[in-house]
């Protein structure tokens, strides 16, 4: 069982947080925001930044200010933060594993690795680096240099563990550190004098590349081999002990697997196409030895890779090279992808974006005096966490900085500035809240409600009281604050209800058995859900309310959202069957206005669509933007490309693969309906999915 878990240290003048009292002054408002977020939505994380483009985002929810929601001190420098299921899970140096609430920042559980680790190696002194947790289902995977572990992502209890090194080695049996006392060398960076009986394999083939989820099975490196496994039971699949692991990524694509292997004994890089099901190798290519090992990004047949100062593209067949540019400096992040363009750092203090069909520089980004930028992208929005160093008090201390930008159009958004000192690592962003690892603390940055500041340090801020950002809060009490914040926390909860008969049928007029998913929102949160079962029709109950959101699922066919409002007794849904070379308008995909960025409220309806997808996975569909004609021709047909490419994305990244999607925008040039009045304008701004394939 997970160890009792600590109460997060409060001081004066904070809620879930802490001041700067110790540090700076002696009196400062640390303010936070707390905002009725979106509903928690259980998105898997199978890859290292969440998805195989590597952008840090699954749900292409941007994030609108700097506003901070949160912060949490934990014990050491914390590491990469993923999000799942209103839970965000990261780590810290002192070998932690934490599970936050993502709404509030409190502490769900609470692991110490280090504990379970002394299970295996009892007089193990070493524990190195924990790898970057992914998630599958409802398991949290998370690797040291001893072992894998699977965790109930609900609770932190460990359901199975599997060290680096062969239940059979005499290590495991015999641990021992003892050295030779001459002659002893590295015997991955050269052959030598070694004896397993006298070295420490925990060390010498200890975990070292990250792994990553394919379906029901996870891979991973130790220095001597690639391994595959069971993520239900931890079983050994298959290991191939020609592949050299040293640090980093495998990432994957369809049933493609890619892996670097770093041999030290022949100084030989070479990166690895393999087939995921039985670790057979499919292609091999020999590159150039890399100052530090990135995982390649895959993106329309493909392969993206970057080594030393060069970056490779390389057909995803047989690893042809297509091109390679030297950028006359090191690249020192992965490759990531996002509006039809390639990012990542060169010289650890600019982010560049490439034409991926010529790596022709079409932006660029320098952060002069920072270090180390760290990137999340969504859409064209990037958000770039840097480090750099502040004196205090006479100290050089090291500090984080996060920023916005528009990559298109080179614009520079909003900026946050941490209030406690420690260097940033790679943040994530869901539900349009940044998450931001910097020293000891984690940040929740980005809510859209403005702070409630209460003299006196209480640390208590009223969520219903929105304020313009130049207004002043009204003084009251604590007492107050809270009855106040009771009582409409308690009406909220006393819904009232009532009947509305619901009739779905396809789009030949045909009564259809469906399930109907019912939705309220209430300022960007999900207040009311509950999914029933009709056969053809029947009445259910749904919040006596307007704007009550409506979807039916159907086998066979694409869902359909509608929208009830307070007085109607009746809705009748049609479902369009998924039939080949026909073409299906869903409606309810909003975008924010003249932009790309999906709403909030879109999302419901695309997992759906992502569930039926991977119950057929046969189906292949192209995504089709339509606008009205509002705007210029050439600025339409871009917008829709761009909302079309977004809505192909958010597919992706909940786990449909790219060769089952095309994207394309039609602009203005396909209207349903007169672009004269206003209704004909809604009819037009469309999104269709058009089947290719079933």
């Amino acid at each position: 069982m997970p160890p009792k878990i600590p109460e997060p240290v409060k001081l004066p003048g904070s809620y879930y947080g802490f001041t700067m009292e110790s540090i700076m002054k002696k009196r400062f408002l640390l303010t936070i925001a707390l905002l009725l977020s979106l509903p928690a939505v259980g998105k898997d994380w199978p890859i290292y930044k969440g998805n195989i483009y590597f952008t840090g985002n699954n749900d292409e929810i941007t994030v609108k200010n700097s506003n901070l929601k949160w912060l949490y001190q934990a014990s050491n420098r914390t590491l990469n933060p993923i999000v799942s299921s209103g839970k965000i899970y990261f780590l810290d140096l002192a070998k932690k594993v934490y599970c936050l609430d993502q709404e509030t920042g409190k502490p769900i559980w609470i692991q110490d690795l280090r504990r379970i680790s002394s299970r295996f190696r009892v007089a193990s002194k070493s524990f190195g680096k924990s790898k970057y947790p992914l998630i599958k289902g409802d398991r949290l995977f998370i690797s040291d240099n001893i072992a894998l572990y699977c965790m109930n992502k609900n609770t932190g209890d460990i359901i199975w563990a599997r060290t680096g090194m062969r239940q059979s080695d005499p290590n495991l049996r015999t641990p021992t550190y003892k050295r030779q006392n001459t002659g002893f060398r590295d015997p991955v960076r050269s052959s030598g004098n070694w004896r397993p009986r006298k070295s420490t394999y925990a060390i010498v083939d200890s975990i070292y590349s990250d792994p990553v989820i394919v379906g029901d099975t996870i891979y991973y490196g130790t220095r001597q081999e690639l391994l595959s496994r069971n993520i239900k039971s931890g079983k050994l699949l298959w290991s191939n002990d020609n592949i050299k692991s040293w640090s980093k990524f495998p990432s994957f694509y369809d049933g493609y697997l890619f892996t670097q292997s770093m041999d030290y004994r022949s100084n030989t890089y070479t990166l690895l196409c393999m087939d995921s099901s039985s670790g057979r190798i499919i292609w091999k290519k020999n590159l150039q030895n890399p100052h530090r090992i990135f995982p390649p990004v895959v993106y329309r047949n493909r392969v993206y890779i970057g080594t030393g100062q060069s970056m490779h593209a390389l057909k995803l067949k047989d690893g042809t090279t297509l091109w390679n540019r030297n950028y006359e400096a090191l690249i020192t992040s992965n490759p990531s992808f996002t509006e039809r363009a390639i990012l990542f750092t060169l010289g650890n203090n600019s982010l560049v974006m490439i034409n991926p069909d010529t790596g022709d520089i079409t932006r660029r980004v320098d952060f002069q005096g920072k270090t180390t930028p760290y990137f999340v992208t969504v859409c064209d929005q990037v958000y770039v966490a840097s480090s750099f160093k502040k004196n205090l008090g006479g100290r050089e201390l090291p500090w984080a900085k996060l920023e916005a930008f528009n990559m298109i159009s080179g614009k520079k958004g909003w900026t946050y500035s941490p209030q406690f000192p420690g260097a940033a690592s790679q943040p994530v962003a869901a539900g349009g809240i940044l998450f931001l690892p910097a020293g000891n603390y984690l940040y929740a940055i980005g809510t859209d409600y403005y702070p409630r500041i209460v003299k006196g340090g209480s640390g208590y801020y009223d969520p219903y009281n929105r304020i313009e950002e130049n207004e002043k809060p009204q003084a009251k009490t604590l007492e107050k604050l809270k009855k106040s914040t009771a009582a409409k926390v308690a009406k909220r909860k006393k819904m009232p209800m009532r009947d509305i008969k619901i009739s779905v049928k396809n789009d030949k007029g045909k009564p259809i058995a469906a399930t109907i998913e019912v939705k309220k929102w209430n300022r960007g949160k999900v207040v009311y859900s509950r999914k029933h079962r009709l056969n053809r029709s029947g009445t259910i109950k749904i919040p006596d309310m307007d704007d009550v959101e409506i979807t039916a699922s159907s086998a066979d066919h694409l869902p359909e959202k509608v929208i009830a409002g307070k007085n109607e007794k009746e809705k009748t849904i049609s479902l369009n069957e998924i039939q080949r070379g026909k073409g299906i308008v869903v409606n309810n995909i909003h975008f924010e206005v003249n932009k790309a960025y999906l709403r909030k409220e879109s999302l419901n309806i695309l997992d759906k669509i992502i569930v039926q997808l991977k119950r057929q996975p046969s189906i292949k569909l192209e995504v089709r933007g339509h606008t009205d004609s509002s705007g210029g021709k050439a600025y339409n047909q871009k917008l829709s490309e761009r909302r079309a490419d977004a809505v192909m994305e958010y597919l992706i990244k909940g786990g449909i693969s790219p060769s089952r999607l095309k994207s394309t925008g039609y602009g203005e040039t396909k209207p349903i309906a007169s672009n004269k009045t206003r209704a004909g304008r809604k009819k037009n701004r469309r999104t269709e999915f058009f089947v290719l394939a079933k």
